[in-house]
């Protein structure tokens, strides 16, 4: 299957992409983070970003929501450029759940008021309203049980299922996940990318920046490989992780033990 073929065969290919970025390029100072990046995300789609630290992953998530400035091309979103203007920003982040390395939760309120914060100054729900939300998305990653508790009280695992929690509450039409694993001990990583594989079984359209090479081989409808700000290869996690097409790909893979 050629490259073309198969990004025809991807889930709702034959739809307007939803998140869509055109010769994206970033720059800090002299060093270019993002050289030309050019892709598309589609409804409902898992997309997984995987590369080297630095290479420019991370970058193009946050640029996404505008946490970052590009300095060249674009990125639309639904078709129409990221807008530049605060209030319009704030609007096109409502649309996103971003989960981040850090867990980023307030320490002194505990994981309830921790997840009903957003839809309460955000959203204006009521009190009873988010409350009641809040606990359905706690439900939902297997921490109902802790919403009394503060996050000093938890394990780092569940301490990033509440924030993928507190990301739901606002109901967003797509979640980023920058490297959410990373920080956490090797026995509690297991439960996040489970909530994670949880939100894609349902349709939950996801943008992932990870080292977990078998969950972006499990759970990932296409894979992007990034080197030094630049595109090496895409395509669908079995071509990328059995038959990569391009050498530098396949070094990435072999020294981090992926044997497929």
């Amino acid at each position: 299957m050629t490259v073309a073929q198969a990004a025809a065969s991807r889930k709702n290919a034959d739809q307007p992409a939803i998140v869509e970025y055109r010769d994206v390029r970033k720059l800090y100072g002299d060093f270019v983070a993002l050289d030309g990046v050019s892709a598309r995300v589609n409804k409902g789609e898992v997309l997984c970003l995987i590369g080297p630290s630095g290479s420019g992953k991370s970058t193009l998530l946050r640029s996404t929501n505008a946490l970052e400035t590009i300095n060249g091309g674009t990125i639309l979103i639904d078709g129409q450029p990221l807008p530049t203007g605060a209030t319009d920003i704030r609007k096109v982040r409502q649309r996103m759940g971003m989960v981040f390395q850090s867990f980023e939760l307030f320490p002194h309120k505990t994981v309830l008021q921790n997840v009903t914060i957003g839809p309460i100054t955000v959203l204006k729900l009521s009190e009873k309203a988010a409350e009641e939300r809040a606990r359905a998305v706690l439900q939902k990653v297997g921490l109902l049980h802790k919403a009394d508790q503060y996050p000093a009280n938890l394990s780092g695992g569940q301490q990033q299922r509440v924030a993928i929690a507190r990301a739901l509450a606002m109901e967003p039409e797509i979640m980023l996940f920058d490297e959410p694993t990373s920080a956490l001990d090797p026995e509690t990583i297991g439960e996040v990318l489970n909530v994670m594989k949880q939100l894609a079984d349902e349709g939950m359209t996801m943008i992932v920046v990870t080292h977990e090479m078998t969950f972006a081989r499990r759970v990932a409808d296409w894979v992007i490989v990034f080197d030094h700000g630049k595109i090496v290869e895409q395509g669908p996690p079995k071509q990328i992780f059995e038959a990569a097409r391009e050498e530098r790909t396949r070094d990435f893979l072999s020294h981090l033990g992926w044997n497929g």
